[in-house]
């Protein structure tokens, strides 16, 4: 994790995120996060136990950056397994530099739960996203390719998390449609000061909902110290749990209640396309794969716009020139059912389905 860069980031908007006394929680639960550059002993690990360290999140791995194609961390299938021996709870997290790309998202996830699997963490164990560079310059896109990586993760039966410093989110990030989806699933760092910690500062509590961990400090006894306020990881409770139950990412089940989607992003017109008398655009991340007639979006009910979102006076379609064309869906959608990735919506009076990351489903 980018220490340096967090720390010059934070300190500069400390008084604008922080401050804030922590309330209404009954009992912080400490701990720390590792990598390929700390232990890998039970010895190592019941050092941390013993000054009040009762989980390890452990890096599993990741794809782009420093982490060329995909690294995978050659330690994480000890460092699981000695601290677990010492008495600690595991966790484990994914360097993914994927920007706003969800056909790269969805690849990231792909290597962690591998990586996860080969690593020997259970089944129903967080993996957490650690997403801090190459963000796209479009929040609403941002958060759609990390809701990929997040909804994989749950598909593949693992608990997502999702790790950032502050000011990143703020910038590149919208934390409403992840909180949503996934409640007190956030793991925010930001530190006071670089200097050793022994215990977190709990008055310092970034000031945040669905904070779970707070990662308080890089030197904590050498290591990043994080404290859980809320649950724990509970490697033994299945995924399903974690999801908002309004907008748990499930198998179609009856409901009485009418759901509706709304889409915030810009969006890529990949390819126009007529069928049966009317115009389509796809988007070819956006739709299920393969491609067909229930992934078309009634050209009616798009809005032609730039790649900043900007609505176009010229609402023609320039018709696969080899012209960038983008587009935006505004309104709500009703939903007609939803699986554990994808959704089925009504626009313009058709049936569309598409990835379930593009929504925010109410």
């Amino acid at each position: 994790m980018n220490k340096l860069k967090r720390w010059v980031v934070a300190s500069i908007g400390a008084v604008a995120f922080f401050g804030a006394v922590i309330t209404g929680v009954s009992a912080n639960t400490n701990g720390i996060d590792v990598a390929s550059y700390q232990g890998d002993t039970t010895q190592y690990f019941s050092s941390f136990k013993q000054a009040g360290d009762n989980f390890t999140m452990v890096k599993l791995g990741g794809r782009g950056g420093g982490e060329g194609a995909h690294y995978a961390n050659p330690k994480a299938y000890n460092q699981i397994n000695s601290a677990a021996n010492a008495g600690m709870q595991t966790g484990g997290y994914f360097w993914g530099e994927f920007g706003d790309s969800v056909a790269e998202a969805s690849y990231h996830a792909q290597l962690a739960v591998q990586d996860a699997q080969n690593a020997g963490l259970a089944k129903g164990s967080y993996i957490a996203l650690d997403y801090e560079a190459g963000a796209g310059y479009n929040k609403a896109n941002n958060t759609t390719a990390i809701l990929t990586f997040m909804d994989a993760i749950y598909a593949a039966g693992y608990k997502p998390m999702f790790y950032s410093y502050t000011s990143y989110v703020e910038s590149f990030v919208d934390l409403s449609r992840i909180n949503a989806r996934y409640p007190n699933a956030l793991w925010l760092a930001w530190y006071l000061t670089t200097a050793h910690q022994a215990t977190p500062p709990m008055q310092y509590f970034p000031n945040y909902s669905n904070v779970k961990i707070w990662q308080y400090a890089d030197n904590h006894y050498g290591v990043d110290g994080n404290v859980m306020v809320v649950g724990s990881l509970d490697n033994n409770t299945p995924a399903e749990n974690t999801a908002k139950p309004s907008n748990r990412p499930s198998d179609d089940q009856p409901s009485n209640k009418t759901h509706y989607a709304t889409f915030s992003g810009v969006y890529v017109a990949d390819y126009w396309t007529k069928w049966y008398g009317g115009y389509y655009g796809v988007n070819v991340d956006m739709g299920i794969p393969v491609i067909d007639y229930n992934n078309y979006m009634p050209i009616s009910a798009l809005t032609l716009t730039d790649k900043y979102g900007h609505k176009l006076s010229n609402q023609t379609i320039k018709g696969n020139n080899g012209a960038q064309e983008y587009f935006t869906l505004e309104g709500e959608y009703k939903v007609l059912s939803q699986t554990a990735t994808s959704v089925q919506v009504e626009i313009a009076g058709e049936p569309v389905w598409m990835m379930k990351s593009f929504a925010t489903i109410k």
